[in-house]
């Protein structure tokens, strides 16, 4: 296991998650790539998969998610873990699995938020999405 795909978004959760990538890769030495995909502006509608984006992005928040993904991987840098990141636009799922593929990951770790019934019905879930059609292993850390 030299390569783990963790995306982020910059909930509490994302701190768990990150936590939990950096305990599994100093057992293996794994490489960690830290994804963020920029969804602001977006209207979900349907599969979180499939969440079309508008040209709404706020360039400041653009760039405090770019410096919010470069102190994780100082982070990780200073507990002596390989690390880099990408911030991307895109469709959440779809993007993570062409991420995954790119960096030919041998494991994702991704946060799973309870979220409620109208919500998965309606938008589903990230985790789920990306469980369903990874090609790789997928661990996925729950809210505490």
């Amino acid at each position: 296991m030299k390569k783990i795909l963790v995306p982020v978004d910059f909930s509490d959760l994302s701190t768990d998650v990150i936590e939990k990538a950096a305990e599994i890769a100093k057992a293996f030495k794994s490489e960690v790539y830290i994804l963020h995909i920029a969804t602001q502006g977006a209207v979900p509608f349907g599969d979180a998969a499939d969440t079309p984006l508008t040209s709404g992005i706020n360039p400041d928040e653009m760039i405090q998610e770019d410096h919010d993904l470069k102190a994780m991987v100082n982070y990780l840098h200073e507990r002596g873990i390989d690390a880099r990141s990408s911030l991307i636009q895109g469709p959440v799922v779809n993007s993570i699995l062409d991420e995954a593929e790119n960096f030919k990951a041998d494991l994702i770790v991704v946060g799973s938020q309870s979220h409620g019934f109208l919500y998965r019905t309606f938008i589903g879930s990230v985790s789920k999405g990306v469980l369903r059609n990874s090609p790789c292993p997928v661990l996925i850390v729950p809210q505490q």
